[in-house]
């Protein structure tokens, strides 16, 4: 028997295991960080010139952006299992073409067939997890998300820092092996089966699941029946521009605000940001992927028990401070000939202090409510929307660090940081709803009535009285 409510250690299992496809993309992504590296030394089998290295780095996310709509379209027809199933064959052959390359033409399509997956993943991966999992902890599990990805990061930048470039691709390859091993085990997601008219294998699917008794399991299958209804089983685009456009227009904003906070440049950028610290690039692309998991912990303690949208909140206000101070630092760096040991820790602690406040909120909890936001028939259109916002707002962000950096200095870019944060962290107070504790039923009906702007406006009311 369970000592956790609502068998909780069978949905932490079936997340985990559909979460991988998330380590897969970590692992894809952190790789052009030691990649460059390896170049630099002379150590990689491939040589690249500077043209060549921008389009291995490029490439991942024209791959993310070409598959960000067919992907969220291939799960509502084939399901969400054989779509993250995918995802297993693409990044294999990825990681082989990686472990086998001599020409930089082998490393462009292996980095395109790793943006094909990652894509697949970041849209399908976050939605099936939010359909596994119990209301009471549908926040918490998109931990598993969350870490996943970050650990995924995390192991190429502490691989590419300590073994050579074949030992990491063999390593990357090894994961999407025992990933498609352990998939062969899960259920198919019971929202889908509910979907496609298949409420008896929805029902089965649903009590591998949980461990709870008949009636409370009746109640929740109800719960899945009435948010999946008849009427709702159309997903044209149609319902996400004209039924869905409220929480469609506050995702699409969240995800521009996810990657304008400089989240994605100071990833790309670290050695240049933090250059000073005596820190090598691998060393501080560590310190990242640490910082990253670390704030994980804070997440998960909290989404459940204070809300998405206090996090959201928490997460501009922090990251908006850290910009402001690493601006400051990087001006006293450009007026003086020398950065100081102490400035370079000071701005070292900033960086990762940001990346650290972005990680706790912007970052995960977009993952959760893009999945409550949305019903079952426009959930997988919503969803490509935001990756390929994400990857788009991303690409530009990346493009102009540089020609903002020769133009104004690397503190200009942060001081627009500090000001698109501060600006998203009023967005949030005004416009983001709550949907802690509620079903995807109650979220929708919310939208629909648009019960949570009346909510917004009568707290206001009450604050001013």
């Amino acid at each position: 028997m369970s000592t956790l409510p609502d068998g909780i250690c069978k949905q932490l299992f079936a997340c985990f295991i559909v979460s991988m496809p998330l380590l897969m993309a970590g692992t894809t992504l952190g790789w052009s960080s030691p990649m460059m590296e390896y170049t630099l030394k002379g150590t990689a089998p491939v040589h690249l010139t500077l043209d060549q290295e921008s389009w291995m780095v490029t490439l991942i996310d024209v791959g993310n952006v070409l598959l960000s709509l067919p992907a969220g379209i291939m799960m509502d027809r084939i399901g969400r299992k054989l779509s993250v199933y995918l995802t297993v064959p693409i990044t294999l052959a990825g990681w082989i073409l990686i472990l086998t390359a001599r020409q930089p033409w082998h490393l462009y399509v292996a980095r395109f067939l790793h943006g094909s997956a990652m894509a697949i993943s970041l849209i399908v991966s976050p939605s099936y997890v939010g359909e596994m999992a119990s209301i009471s902890v549908r926040g918490s599990l998109a931990l598993v998300v969350e870490l996943t990805y970050a650990s995924g990061l995390l192991l190429s930048y502490v691989v590419g820092w300590l073994a050579d470039y074949e030992t990491l691709a063999i390593v990357g390859a090894i994961i999407p092996v025992i990933t498609g091993l352990l998939m062969v085990s899960i259920p198919e997601s019971p929202y889908y089966l509910m979907m496609v008219g298949k409420p008896e294998e929805a029902a089965r699917s649903l009590r591998k699941l949980r461990n709870c008794g008949d009636e409370e399991f009746e109640e929740e299958l109800e719960i899945v029946r009435q948010s999946v209804t008849e009427d709702k089983c159309k997903g044209k685009l149609t319902d996400l521009l004209h039924r869905d456009r409220a929480p469609l227009i506050i995702v699409l904003t969240l995800a521009v605000l996810q990657m304008a906070c400089g989240a994605s440049v100071m990833e790309a950028y670290a050695s240049s940001v933090m250059y000073g610290t005596g820190l090598s690039p691998n060393a501080s692309a560590v310190i990242f992927g640490l910082f990253i998991v670390m704030a994980c912990v804070p997440f998960a303690l909290t989404v459940d028990k204070y809300g998405r949208r206090p996090l959201f909140m928490a997460s501009c206000l922090g990251t908006t401070l850290c910009h402001v101070f690493i601006a400051v630092l990087l001006s006293q760096d450009e007026a003086e000939s020398a950065r100081s040991s102490l400035d370079g820790w000071l701005l070292l602690a900033s960086v990762c202090g940001a990346e650290f406040f972005i990680n706790i909120g912007l970052m995960p909890v977009l993952s959760v409510v893009q999945c409550e936001y949305f019903p079952s028939d426009t959930r997988g259109l919503a969803n490509s929307a935001v990756v390929f916002t994400i990857t788009f707002t991303s690409t530009i962000m990346l493009k102009i660090y540089q020609p903002v950096t020769d133009a104004y200095g690397k503190r200009a870019n942060f001081v627009g940081y500090a000001v698109i944060t501060f600006l998203g962290g009023l967005f949030c107070y005004f416009c983001v709803p709550e949907t802690k504790g509620k079903s995807f039923l109650q979220i929708q009906t919310d939208f629909e009535t648009y019960a949570w702007r009346k909510s917004k406006t009568r707290r206001r009311n009450y604050e001013r009285i």
